[in-house]
Order: C-alpha cells, then sequence, then structure tokens
C-alpha cells in the first residue's frame, strides 16, 4: 500500500479524523483526554452528555482500531507507558498531500 493510500485509510474513519483534529489543536493528550473530545466534537456536546458506556466503547475504538491505523499512516505515536497519543510533524504535509491529489482528480489531471 503507497504512502497516500495509508492516509486515505486513516482518514477514512470519521473517529480519526476528529481524533487528527483534536491533536492538531493540542498536539499531545492521553488517550482518555482524546477519547472525551472526539466524543465533544462527534456529538456538539459536553462530555457530562455522553453515557460511561459510549466512552468506554470509544476508548476501546481508540485504543485497538483507530491510534494504530493512525500510527500506521505516521500521522500519530502513541506512547503506551505514559498512555499519550501525539501528532506527528508528518500531519500537514500528509493532509497537504490528499488536497493536492483531490484537485489533480478535478482537474482530471491523474494517470487513474
Amino acid at each position: 500500500m503507497g504512502d497516500l493510500d495509508r492516509i486515505y485509510r486513516a482518514l477514512a474513519a470519521r473517529e480519526r479524523r476528529l481524533a487528527l483534529s483534536c491533536l492538531h489543536d493540542h498536539q499531545t493528550l492521553t488517550l482518555a483526554d482524546l477519547t472525551e473530545l472526539v466524543l465533544e466534537r462527534a456529538d456538539g456536546a459536553d462530555i457530562t452528555a455522553v453515557s460511561e458506556d459510549r466512552i468506554r466503547d470509544t476508548y476501546f475504538a481508540l485504543y485497538h482500531t483507530h491510534v494504530p491505523i493512525l500510527e500506521e499512516s505516521d500521522l500519530v505515536r502513541y506512547d503506551q507507558a505514559d498512555d499519550l497519543v501525539a501528532a506527528t510533524e508528518r500531519v500537514r504535509p500528509a493532509l497537504s498531500s490528499v488536497c493536492d491529489n483531490v484537485e489533480a482528480i478535478l482537474a482530471a489531471e491523474i494517470d487513474g
């Protein structure tokens, strides 16, 4: 899988896009804090309005699925010992590559 394909895969799930947005604003977060921010952005509501079950489910989805996929794409680093998720320096260039690719598609300049 090519680099651009990994980035598209990373951006395919809303939870991962929200996580990247949160990390763009905060750079480094604990997984628990990232979970709460993702849910707040997803619902447009304070975390106090979210059920404990949904918080737990989202935490585990981030831990087992979404953060590993973002790591594979070199967009985040997860330090399990400290429970910290951090955006890498690759986020902005990766998103720029996606924008360039979409612009090329719209301009019909892509090779297929």
